[in-house]
């Protein structure tokens, strides 16, 4: 248990949100679960770069922690199951209060897959 945080979200960080960008992300749509983002609604309200929004977004929807609602403009919604609930309001409380413990988590995570997606295209020298 890395700082007070539990087994369970330790894992649930690792395996579907490996980036603080993502924990913010799903975070930000569980303040209104009934909302669809579009995902230049949710680059304004985050101030993050609009690709990296859109990838992520899209990573979220892969991973079942969003959904894709897509009859005309592509929106995204936060839908978890009820025990990945628990796990985001746990990552809820520890984000408010000790996000430098969640850090630590997600630099421990391993590669960042839009990082390893973006360095496929990098030119070789």
């Amino acid at each position: 248990m890395a700082s007070g945080v539990s087994a369970q979200l330790e894992k649930f960080i690792r395996e579907r949100l490996p980036s603080s960008e993502q924990i913010e992300i799903v975070l930000l749509l569980r303040s209104d679960v009934a909302r669809g983002w579009t995902a230049p609604e949710v680059t304004a309200a985050l101030g993050t770069p609009p690709e990296s929004t859109a990838m992520r977004l899209f990573l979220l929807a892969s991973n079942g922690v969003l959904v894709f609602e897509g009859s005309g403009v592509p929106r995204y919604r936060y839908a978890v199951n009820p025990d990945d609930d628990l796990l985001v309001n746990e990552l809820a409380d520890v984000w408010s209060g000790r996000r430098e413990a969640l850090a630590d988590i997600v630099e421990g995570a391993g590669r960042d897959p839009l990082r390893t997606f973006a360095d496929a295209f990098r030119l070789k020298k």
